[in-house]
This record gives C-alpha cells, sequence and structure tokens, in this order.
C-alpha cells in the first residue's frame, strides 16, 4: 500500500478514535521509521532503588550450594553487564560517575571488568603498546580505580577477569617463545599456559599484582575490596574442545607439544588408559579425561595463588562457551561458580526445541548440580538482529525460572563513554531496541517476579557417556526440550580416574534423565511452556511470553491475533516489538498504584559511524487492568505530549501506542 493512502487510513482511525493497528514496514524505512539518537538519560525510570549502597556493605558475596549469599545472610542475585576494553581507559573521569549512576538507573548491580589486558586495546592495563606484559601501567591502574569506586558507590558490584587477551612479547621471559608466536612479536598464549611453566608464572604475578593493587579512592586492596565479588582465572580458554588441538605434536610447536605428550603417557599409564587413545585431544573418551586433568593442574596452582593474595570472594576457571560439551565441566568445578557464555542468533524465538536449540538452553547446559551459575556473556549475535530487543526479557526470565545466579549482558559498550557510541553488537548502552527492554528485565529478574520451576530434571550419564560422546544442546534432544519446561541440571558422575572430581547430585525430588536423546515435546506442538505456566513461547508465530502477578510482557511477533495476559491485553499488527507492563511497588499489577511500561519496535542503525537509530514506530492498543485513577507520564514522570493517548474506559486504561511518538517508557501512578 503506497505510504499516502497509509497515512490516510491512519488519519481516519485518529478521528474514528480508534487506535490503529501497528504497520509491517520494511527495516529503515526513511519515511514510516524516525531517526534519533539515545542520550546520557534515556528516559526510563530510575531503579537505582534496586541496590544498596555501597557495594560491600553487605560483606563477602559466598557460594551456598547452588546460591550465592552476602556474608549477613540475605541473598544475593546479580543483573550483569560487561564494560569492556576501550570503554574502561578512554573514558573521562566525569563520564564515569555518570555511567555508573545510569548502569544503576538501568537495574543493574553487577559489572564486568573486561578486555583489560587484550592486545587490540589501547591502551590496556600495560599501557600503550609496550614493549612488555610485566608491569601493570599506573594510568591504566587510575582508570580501573575510577570506575570500580564509582560502581561501589552506586551499589554496583565489580567481577574481574584475571586473563582475556594478554599476549606475551619477547621480552616476558616465556620458554620456546618463537614457536608459540609464529614469527610475529606477539604471542597468544591460550591453550599453551596449561604445559608451560613460564607462561603460568607470568600469569602468577599478573595476578598478584592486580589483585594487590590498592585503590586510593577506597583504601582497599581489590583482594580485600567486598564489593569485588568474583574473578575468572582465564577468559574463554579450555583444551576440552578449543586449545587442546593446538598441543599436538603436528601443530609445530614441539617444545609445547613434548611436555602435552609427556603427561598424556604418564596420565594413560597411572589410570590404566590406552595411550594411543589418551593424548588425542580432538575425540571424545580417555581424552576428554586427560585434558580435565591437565587443565586441573594449571587452575589448582592458580587458585592456591589467587587465595595467598587474600582475595576470599567467588573464583571461576574459565568458561564453558562456543560449543563446550558437558564433558568440559569438570575441571570448571574446581571454582566456586561455574562460569558460562550464552549467544543467540536471530530469529530464535521461532525455533522448535526439537530441532535447534537456543541461547537460553546452552547456559542451562552448564548448570552443574549443587554450584552457583554465572552467565558472564550472552547477547544476540548478527547486529542488527531485528528480534534482539526480546533478548534481555528472555534471558531475565529464563534466569530467574532456572535460578542462575549472576547474568551479563556482553556488553554495555567496548567504546569510550563519552558520547553516545556508534553502533555495534558490543556495545548496547545507546542501543535503542536492547536499552528499552534492560530495565524491565532488571526488574523483573531482580524482584522475583518470575517464580522458580517446580520441578527439576537431573542430566545422569555414565561417566562412558559423559566423556565419550559430544553432548551439547546442539546435539542432545533432552538439553535443548528441558530447560524451558523445568530447572536442569547437569550430574557429574563417578569419575575414578579424576580423583579430584566430586560427583555432583541433585535433590532426591529431581526427575532423573538418563537418555540426552529423549524429546521431552510432542512433535506437533507449536509452544513450549514453563511447569509454573508464568512463561510461554509460541515458535510457530514467534512470540514470547511472561505472565505473572508483577511482570507481564510479550516480545515477538505481535502480529497474529491479540494477546491476553492476567491484566493486560495488547492489540497489535506490529511485526516484531516488545512491550512490557510491570509493578514498581510489589503489588500485582491489578492492585499495583506505581507501574512501569517498557515498550519498542525494531531499531536499525542509519549507517556507518552515526550513533543514529531509525525507530520502529509503535502501532496498536494496549490495556491495563489496575486502578482507574492512575495517571500516564513518560518515564520520569513528565505529562505526555499527547494527553489522549491514555483513556480510560470501563476501570481499563487504554493506551494507544500509535500516539506516544519516540516515548519508550511509561509511568501509570
Amino acid at each position: 500500500m503506497p505510504n499516502f493512502r497509509i497515512r490516510s487510513l491512519v488519519l481516519i482511525l485518529a478521528l474514528l478514535g480508534v487506535p490503529p493497528l501497528a504497520t509491517a514496514q520494511s527495516p529503515g524505512d526513511p519515511v514510516l521509521w524516525p531517526e534519533a539518537t539515545v542520550g546520557i538519560a534515556p528516559g526510563n525510570p530510575d531503579l537505582g532503588f534496586l541496590n544498596h549502597t555501597p557495594a560491600g556493605s553487605k560483606g563477602r558475596v559466598r557460594a551456598a550450594g547452588a546460591d550465592l549469599v552476602f556474608d549477613d545472610g540475605s541473598p544475593a542475585r546479580f543483573w550483569g553487564a560487561n564494560l569492556q576494553a576501550y570503554a574502561l581507559f578512554r573514558t573521562a573521569p566525569e563520564n564515569i560517575a555518570a555511567h555508573a549512576r545510569r548502569l544503576a538507573a538501568l537495574g543493574f548491580n553487577l559489572v564486568r571488568i573486561h578486555h583489560h589486558d587484550s592486545r587490540w586495546v589501547t591502551p590496556n592495563v600495560f599501557g600503550a603498546k609496550a614493549p612488555a606484559t610485566t608491569r601493570l601501567d599506573p594510568e591504566a591502574m587510575a582508570m580501573l580505580d575510577l570506575w570500580i569506586a564509582a560502581l561501589r558507590d552506586e551499589g554496583i558490584y565489580v567481577w574481574l577477569d584475571l586473563h582475556v587477551g594478554r599476549e606475551v612479547t619477547a621480552r616476558d621471559g616465556i620458554d620456546a617463545f618463537d614457536e608459540i608466536a609464529g614469527g610475529k612479536a606477539r604471542a597468544d598464549i591460550r591453550g599453551f599456559n596449561y604445559v608451560s611453566d613460564s607462561i603460568r608464572a607470568r600469569m602468577l604475578e599478573f595476578q598478584r599484582a592486580y589483585l594487590s593493587h590498592r585503590n586510593p579512592h577506597t583504601g582497599l586492596r581489590y583482594a580485600e575490596d567486598p564489593a569485588i565479588i568474583a574473578v575468572l582465572i582465564t577468559n574463554e580458554n579450555d583444551l576440552t574442545h578449543h586449545f587442546g588441538n593446538a598441543l599436538l605434536p603436528d601443530k609445530g610447536v614441539p617444545a609445547h607439544s613434548a611436555i602435552y605428550m609427556a603427561r598424556a603417557r604418564d596420565f594413560a599409564k597411572a589410570q590404566g588408559l590406552p595411550p594411543k587413545e589418551t593424548w588425542k585431544a580432538w575425540t571424545f573418551g580417555p581424552s576428554k579425561l586427560f585434558l580435565n586433568d591437565l587443565e586441573r593442574r594449571f587452575f589448582q596452582t592458580t587458585i592456591a595463588d589467587i587465595r595467598a593474595t587474600g582475595f576470599d570472594g567467588l573464583v571461576a576457571t574459565t568458561n564453558s562457551w562456543g560449543g563446550n560439551s558437558i564433558a568440559a565441566l569438570p575441571s570448571l568445578t574446581l571454582g566456586t561458580i561455574i562460569d558460562v557464555h550464552a549467544y543467540g542468533q536471530p530469529d530464535e524465538l521461532r525455533r522448535n526445541p526439537r530441532d535447534a536449540a537456543g541461547f537460553p538452553d546452552w547456559a542451562a547446559a552448564a548448570q552443574v548440580a549443587g554450584m552457583p551459575l554465572s552467565v558472564s556473556e550472552w547477547n544476540i549475535t548478527g547486529f542488527p538482529a531485528g528480534d534482539r530487543l526480546a533478548g534481555p526479557l528472555r534471558m531475565a526470565a529464563s534466569a530467574a525460572y532456572q535460578g542462575w545466579d549472576a547474568p551479563m549482558i556482553f556488553g554495555y559498550s567496548q567504546r569510550p563513554l563519552n558520547g553516545p557510541t556508534r553502533p555495534g553488537n558490543w556495545s548496547v548502552a545507546y542501543d535503542p531496541a536492547i536499552l528499552a527492554m534492560l530495565p524491565a528485565a532488571a526488574l523483573m529478574y531482580r524482584q522475583g517476579h518470575v517464580r522458580p520451576a517446580g520441578r527439576t530434571f537431573a542430566l545422569q550419564l555414565s561417566a562412558d557417556v559423559f566423556y565419550g560422546r559430544k553432548i551439547t544442546p546442539a546435539t542432545s534432544t533432552a538439553l535443548r526440550t528441558l530447560a524451558e519446561q523445568g530447572r536442569l541440571v547437569v550430574e557429574l558422575p563417578e569419575t575414578p580416574e579424576l580423583g579430584w572430581l566430586r560427583p555432583t547430585r541433585a535433590g532426591r525430588d529431581a526427575i532423573p534423565v538418563t537418555d540426552p536423546d529423549t524429546a521431552l515435546i510432542d512433535a506437533g506442538a507449536g509452544h513450549i511452556a514453563s511447569d509454573t505456566g508464568e512463561i510461554r513461547r509460541d515458535f510457530r508465530r514467534g512470540l514470547y511470553t511472561v505472565d505473572t502477578a508483577q511482570s507481564q510482557l510479550a516480545a515477538g511477533a505481535l502480529a497474529g491475533g491479540a494477546i491476553s495476559l492476567s491484566s493486560i491485553r495488547l492489540d497489535s499488527d506490529m511485526p516484531m516489538a516488545a512491550v512490557a507492563v510491570q509493578s514498581l511497588d510489589g503489588r500485582a499489577i491489578a492492585g499495583s498504584l506505581r507501574i512501569m511500561i517498557s515498550l519498542t519496535g525494531r531499531a536499525m542503525p542509519v549507517g556507518g559511524k552515526n550513533p543514529a537509530y531509525r525507530i520502529e514506530p509503535l502501532g496498536g492498543a494496549l490495556r491495563i487492568g489496575a486502578p482507574p485513577d492512575l495517571t500516564l507520564t513518560d518515564g520520569t514522570g513528565r505529562p505526555l505530549a499527547d494527553p489522549g493517548a491514555h483513556t480510560v474506559q470501563d476501570s481499563t486504561h487504554v493506551i494507544d501506542l500509535s500516539r506516544l511518538g519516540p516515548v519508550r517508557w511509561l509511568l501509570l501512578q
């Protein structure tokens, strides 16, 4: 239909007082999608009240079984974001304080300091293009000190990575440096750290210096600051799936391969395993036992060294990431928290779990029975995926339902935060599609609006299957059909070859799952729902809904018929949008006197380095059953530009979404 005919129809509907349904529009339409740039104050209701200040005032965060608690005994639940790379070192001090306040207002209470050491970041923690990586740069540390102090003041806790992207140089004293550098000036140490004494020594020196550093703004060493809740020893660095092959005899690293092969022979002999199979990192079976043990040798040393600095918070060894199977989990249990990375892809809302996994499934598959779980990286890849707006809501609901302890979006920003940043997958601070749903996700997760699963499924496999097959959400129908219907945990089997590994068991009420290929959803099903009845994904339609007393939302394809939840009704033919209605005062929405409404359509970057987006106008009608005398304002409490957008009909609030303009948050109070 030509644009002038659409406008005529909209005008006629408006004159008749009928809220128009949204029209499906092509991405980036310059006529129908207005251009906008998000500012430092995006206009959301301030959720800073969720935080206690300063961070650390409740003492250390500890693991208590599968949960996290503060020293004072109160439960600890973290909604986090990554702050990485250039954002750490090139953000002006006055903007550091402003963004710490903004993060708190958006609902965050945890920030992960990431890519502090990566070669491609200039400056990084070693300085600007430092010839060696054995000295912490005072100016870089001063910037980290400012960030940590500012975050702490806003009630935001900190997660520190110890090693991410550090690349050593010839001046770092690394044995056989030339063979891992491959003719380059710098070398990636991932994988090699598990067999090289000199690389391990440099990593130990770094973590001692880093954790012993005293922050002049807090007066505390990093190791003793209770606001620093966790450290990650090494990021995305495992032998069981990713880097074991780098040590093989045909990889041109003879000194490192010799150590690897000798340890494989020794392990095979000691455990009675076939030597010809134990060293083959690419296979399943004996090699997965050996590789876990090789990782164990490294992690036991590094953990002891971390504790020697006085740090007694949480420790994660490395992550389950990038397609890792459950056979990668044993060495992760040497820490006090299991960490996982889970990235989604475009159009996951339409995935039938019988056929393909979604990003929450990958997180769920790393939940070791009886241990806390953090998700230190999650996001929707394929930027600018139209359905990325559903990501925060889906992660928050999944985390609350599963009992995960600390999801962290990747990332708030890796660009300097001195103004709106150019669009990109890893910097969501100015992405209107994701930003609009971050407060809703934080509120839902942190205030426990979603009930935990009523039943627990425990994956119970023999050691032969656990180590002998590639069991992942991509290969296991059970894993990808369970996590949306109940809590999923993985039990670690008795493993005599790994004497240090403690088998893990779920509670006696857990439902055992012994066949990883079982499909726990009917072949003809078109949706999947939680056992509590609160979360539902209609994968035929591509619609995700949450319906609880205090949070009711719909994300995905709103077109396809009215969406009726307990206290709201949504009539819209938006092809892709998200609307969340939530109580801010602890009451059920039906009786709440302060309600937050979050809404957005698709957002597409204008292009290039321009920080602006073209944002799809909303359309349709939102009806809310709540006390009729409430007034609708924007998210900051100011009157709406168009008061006619809100009416009350038969004690029901009716909001004409097409008359809201660029507003993405509303308050009904």
